[in-house]
């Protein structure tokens, strides 16, 4: 039997301007997980607790995994084949058939409800490591990032990958984004194994730690939002002269800011981490006004608003248009009183805190 694990993730800055490649971004695991499974079977199977009555068999041909019949897993499919595809190149026989389960904490149990703490990352991330020791290979966490990245590129998926990064390294990461177009190109050029063992262009994985007497506070919103949608909401948008203009400058302003709050958090210095929070809320704020998009809605506000009150600093994490507000507190009477606020409004404090490598 193999265990893995992946945590979910949070943006406390750089969101938006990170989906293009260099741009920096701070991502935090957080402690509540995606399991998966897996064991040498006679039968390959896919399970999830996101559809609890549904099984689906898969067999082998030529070596490959072929499902038995259309099935909404193709995101743990291709994480399958994706560290298969690897291991082959290594001289490693795929030959067996093996059963998958996965169960999530990432989302709320009973309802069902996504929290936005990146699901499909996550289990991108706990399928990779899962097979990678299925067929005993170091689970190392560039090469999980990687593979993670692949797998979600093969099946279209659009994003910065900030995600896989989290929930790879664990901890605070600073991320810089891998340019996707020079990826896809050597994607058609080089074998998989000449992929992962080459520096890739834009990427950059850095870990961080928060200033001493910061801690993280996460509040849910009671909403749920699509990132996919509201980026690709956003990217169409581009098309104008104005919009590109709104973006360019985000794009600069964003960079400067994230990469004083990475220098800030190296030199261990709570003011100017303070200072970047702040400053990172308003410029999504005048980027959502200039682009026409929901980032920060009324009940986000509503969050960093109680948060300011009592001394925090506070914004949306993510995508926005729901879901999370982040919030950095300085003591435990801060953050019991910005709770209590919180709930009086509904605002659903979340038991998270940073998730480190072990």
């Amino acid at each position: 039997m193999i265990e893995a694990s992946a945590p979910g993730k949070l943006y406390l800055a750089g969101e938006y301007a990170v989906v293009e490649a260099g741009y920096p971004a701070v991502i935090a695991a957080v402690d509540q997980h995606l399991f998966v499974r897996l064991k040498q079977a006679e039968t390959g199977k896919i399970h999830s607790t996101q559809h609890p009555d549904l099984f689906v068999t898969w067999s082998r041909h030529d070596h490959h995994i072929c499902p038995d019949a259309p099935h909404p897993y193709q995101l743990i499919t291709s994480s399958m084949r994706v560290v298969e595809d690897y291991v082959r190149t290594l001289g490693v026989d795929t030959e067996t058939l093996y059963q998958i389960e996965i169960r999530s904490d990432l989302d709320d149990e009973q309802s069902g409800t996504k929290y936005g703490l990146g699901s499909s990352g996550a289990v991108t991330v706990g399928v990779v490591k899962a097979v990678l020791a299925y067929y005993e290979q170091a689970v190392v966490p560039l090469l999980v990032y990687k593979l993670s990245a692949l797998a979600q590129l093969r099946i279209g998926m659009t994003g910065s990958f900030g995600d896989l990064a989290a929930s790879s390294f664990g901890g605070i990461v600073a991320y810089h984004s891998v340019d996707r177009t020079w990826l896809k190109d050597m994607m058609e050029h080089l074998t998989i194994l000449e992929l992962v063992t080459q520096d890739w262009q834009g990427l950059s994985v850095e870990s961080l730690d928060l200033p001493d007497g910061l801690d993280l506070l996460v509040g849910w919103t009671g909403s749920a939002a699509s990132t996919e949608q509201l980026v690709a909401d956003m990217q169409s948008q581009l098309g104008e002269d104005e919009k590109e203009a709104v973006h360019r400058q985000f794009l600069a302003s964003n960079r400067t800011c994230v990469e004083r709050l990475i220098r800030a958090c190296h030199e261990n210095d709570r003011k100017i981490v303070r200072e970047t929070i702040v400053t990172n809320r308003k410029q999504l704020q005048e980027f959502s006004a200039g682009m026409g998009i929901v980032i920060e809605t009324p009940q986000l506000a509503r969050l960093c608003q109680l948060a300011l009150a009592q001394g925090a600093v506070a914004k949306s994490s993510g995508a926005g248009g729901g879901d999370c507000g982040i919030c950095l507190v300085d003591s435990p009477k801060q953050k019991e009183k910005i709770t209590e606020a919180w709930e009086e409004v509904g605002i659903i404090p979340l038991p998270l805190s940073i998730a480190y490598r072990e």
